[in-house]
């Protein structure tokens, strides 16, 4: 179904986001490297969309680089699932990206 294959593929892309920071947790990921697929826009769309679930769920975080360009990063495994009306509640934004920008 759509829901297990959408279930299936933020677990895998959550799991590349864990094992790049067990391996390299100093190095944040740029979030444009992450979902941009340079062959494919509506993969490029997809892949924002299964980590819009991810931020969502607590499981990572957003945040602005010195250059305030978006970077993720897992949340710690105390912060961010708990609740969500706490000082640390999440938001959610709304990104716009054209297939001009993506290009």
């Amino acid at each position: 179904s759509h829901q297990e294959a959408t279930e299936k593929e933020v677990e895998r892309i959550l799991g590349l986001l864990q094992t790049h920071f067990k391996n390299d947790p100093d190095t944040p990921i740029s979030f444009f490297d992450l979902v941009i697929d340079p062959n494919s826009f509506a993969r490029t769309v997809e892949n924002i969309f299964h980590v819009s679930f991810i931020i969502r769920d607590g499981f990572a975080r957003l945040k602005l680089d010195d250059d305030k360009l978006p970077i993720i990063e897992p949340s710690k495994d105390n912060e961010g699932r708990e609740d969500d009306r706490g000082a640390g509640a999440r938001n959610q934004v709304v990104l716009s990206l054209s297939h001009q920008e993506w290009k």
